[in-house]
Formats: C-alpha cells, structure tokens, sequence
C-alpha cells in the first residue's frame, strides 16, 4: 500500500464500522448490566449486526489493495458502512416515550425501515462484488439474504420474522465459514 489516499479511505471505513461496534457494545452491555430489557427477537438482530460489523472490519484489509481511488469509488465502498450504521442506530434507539423497554410493538414500528436498511446493505453488498469482477457463492447469498430482508421489511407476522432470523442466522454462518477457507 503506496497509497496515501488508500489509507485514508481505510480510516474513514474503520471509523465508520468502530462507531458501529461501539454503538452494538454499548447496547449489549446495558443488556448485561440489567439496564434494559429486550425480548429475543430484537437481541438477535442486534448479535448479527455485531457480527456483521466484525466482518466488514476483517475486509478492511480488501481495501488496501486498491489504487487509483476516486470520489466517486470511495463514497460507493464506505456508503455500505454508513447504510450499515443507519440500521443499528434504528435497533438501539430507545423508542420516544419507553425508557428501558423495547416491546414487540416498537420492534415492528421500525423493522420495516431497518430491513429496508439491510436490503440496502445487501444490494451494496452485491455491486462491490460486480464492480470488483468477484461473483461467486458470497454473491448469490448476500442477494439471497436481501430478498429475506426484503420480505421482512413489508411483513410484520412473528412467526415469518423468527424464520427470518433463524435463516439468517445460518446464513451468515455460512456466509462465515465460506470466508473462512
């Protein structure tokens, strides 16, 4: 990396996905410390943005072998981070007028924005791999995980949302294992 505009795009990537985390951890932690209750359901979204950010960070890597950056080209690589972001501050804002407690029914206010989110994500997920001539398996199950999210995003039936979760869940498993090899 000769690059000192590669560095810089490295920066404002970290910092975005570090916010993230940070924002995740602090939630969690008020979760541990018994400061806030939240049912199942909204606890595991809020554990698979937590891997998700750890995953975006572990790429980090991916982004300093590029040279020749543009604005154009940097504001398309950390605009998936930032997207990333706006859907976490959606899960661990306290909702107006509650508190500690997030109910089913404040889950499902804001599932359909931050689905919508995730679907932004996932479409972003999928140009990067265009752009970057890297179509494979990791491709065909972010455009996979999008039309979940997608489904999730209109619907607001429980049970359809636990399946969701629990094949998002294997999902990224998966999708984690495969980056693993």
């Amino acid at each position: 990396m000769d690059n000192p505009t590669t560095l810089l795009v490295a920066i404002m990537f970290v910092t975005i996905v570090v916010t993230g985390l940070i924002n995740i951890l602090m939630f969690l932690s008020d979760i541990v410390a018994g400061k806030r209750k939240t049912d199942a359901l909204h606890t595991s979204w809020i554990v698979l943005l937590f891997i998700a950010y750890l995953n975006f960070f572990w790429q980090t890597t991916l982004i300093l072998e590029i040279e020749g950056w543009s604005f154009l080209s940097f504001t398309g690589f950390i605009i998936g981070p930032i997207v990333l972001f706006f859907a976490t501050h959606l899960l661990v804002t306290i909702p107006n007028g509650s508190e500690q407690d997030i109910p089913d029914h404040d889950y499902f206010e804001h599932s359909g924005r931050f689905f919508f989110l995730l679907v932004l994500v996932q479409t972003w997920t999928v140009c990067l791999d265009i752009a970057f001539d890297a179509i494979g398996h990791l491709t065909w199950l972010a455009g996979f995980l999008g039309m979940i999210f997608l489904l999730l995003a209109i619907s607001r039936n429980h049970k359809l949302h636990l399946s969701g979760t629990l094949l998002a869940w294997a999902i990224l498993a998966f999708k984690t294992v495969l980056q693993s090899l």
